[in-house]
């Protein structure tokens, strides 16, 4: 059996489902955000419908790290983060583009947008690109270091940064955020969840497992994500109806560990789920490889004037009945879109042949930088 069979065999599509329905939630929680959905009062008939779809929603941020390391600890390429630039340049170029033709933005701003890291207030692809130009170092770690030590780390990860953080808030200073985590919008925090997936994508989730008992751990997991989902709901409703001095939105937080159990529940989950059917493993690996973009492509979409004054008033029209069915299934629907636009972009990339272009200057830029020194040391 050849190299590419073998790895055919052993795929885990649970886990690219995870991914996708990920990005889906992020999706979600980006509607209820540009639609003004989360300013409605408790004593709106949406407002139950709204927060109880947001926090069985919020583990997706955090989701969409731990799935990093589960899959990436094993292996790193340069190339994909010039790869990554390409096409971070690309929508960024063609957003502001239309911005600069509807005379939003100025002709400097168009040349600009080619470089987008660090330039652009888009958080998560930012630290996404400082984490992955320390991953040699950090893969190195995970693949030397000894499974107690490393069992001990996630442990100390999630009381220290996770519980520690809400004794924190309660108990000594109710405005703190760990400010050197800026509430999880950071590439610390990315880091941190890349390694916690990495530790359960080398010890605990096995793709060659024979599922015994897959169905019984799989309602279990199951329900730690709703049990944790509910609990969460529950302290903020309370907390807010009670006008209490602890934020009442103390576990909507990336820091969160209501949210960090939702995320971890629900890897365990697909995790064990067995996708044989071909035609699905077809759809979940044309969505997959795109769903980073999609990312790009939504939230660049949803900050257009247009789309908030067509999309976003249309969507915060919308009735009671079925509210939440209706916003999830309008995060299908966006996922679904930007997907489909983003294959179009990945067809122009293929005939650039902008993958090969990245694996070439991968090559050739450290070679270049030796030259440069060679001559002048």
């Amino acid at each position: 059996m050849n190299k590419k069979s073998s790895e055919k065999t052993i795929r885990n599509y649970g886990i690219d489902l995870y991914r996708i329905l990920s990005m889906v939630n992020i999706i979600n929680l980006h509607i209820n955000l540009y639609s003004s959905n989360l300013k409605i009062g408790p004593s709106s008939d949406k407002f139950k419908s709204v927060y109880l779809l947001e926090i069985f929603s919020f583990w997706s941020v955090d989701g969409f790290g731990l799935i990093s390391g589960v899959v990436g600890y094993r292996r790193y390429k340069f190339s994909n983060l010039i790869y990554f630039w390409f096409q971070y340049a690309f929508y960024s170029f063609l957003f502001t583009l239309y911005l600069y033709i509807t005379k939003q933005l100025l002709l400097k701003d168009v040349f600009v947008s080619i470089f987008p890291i660090g330039l652009f207030r888009r958080w998560y692809f930012n630290a996404y690109f400082c984490m992955y130009l320390f991953l040699p170092f950090i893969n190195k770690g995970i693949n030397f270091v000894d499974k107690i030590i490393f069992r001990n780390l996630i442990y100390f990860y999630f009381v220290f940064f996770s519980m520690y953080r809400i004794f924190v808030v309660i108990f000594l200073d109710k405005k703190t955020n760990f400010h050197f985590l800026n509430n999880g919008y950071s590439p610390l925090w990315l880091t941190i969840l890349y390694i916690i997936g990495a530790y359960f994508g080398k010890f605990i989730i096995n793709h060659n497992s024979n599922y015994s008992n897959r169905i019984w751990n799989s309602i279990f997991w199951l329900l730690i994500y709703f049990n944790s989902s509910l609990i969460s709901y529950k302290i903020f409703y309370t907390l807010l109806k009670a006008n209490s001095n602890i934020p009442h939105k103390i576990l909507m937080n990336y820091l969160s560990p209501t949210t960090i159990i939702q995320a971890i529940s629900l890897l365990f989950f697909f995790s064990r789920i067995r996708i044989t059917n071909k035609y699905l493993q077809k759809i979940i690996m044309f969505f997959y490889p795109l769903t980073l973009n999609i990312a790009l492509i939504h939230s660049r979409l949803f900050r257009l004037e247009i789309t908030k004054e067509t999309f976003f008033k249309w969507v915060k029209k919308l009735d009671k009945d079925f509210l939440a069915f209706k916003l999830y299934l309008l995060s299908f629907v966006v996922y679904i879109a930007c997907g489909i636009m983003d294959n179009f972009r990945a067809i122009i990339f293929k005939i650039l042949k902008l993958r090969e272009l990245s694996q070439f200057l991968e090559i050739k830029i450290p070679n270049i930088i030796n030259n440069i020194f060679k001559e002048n040391y």
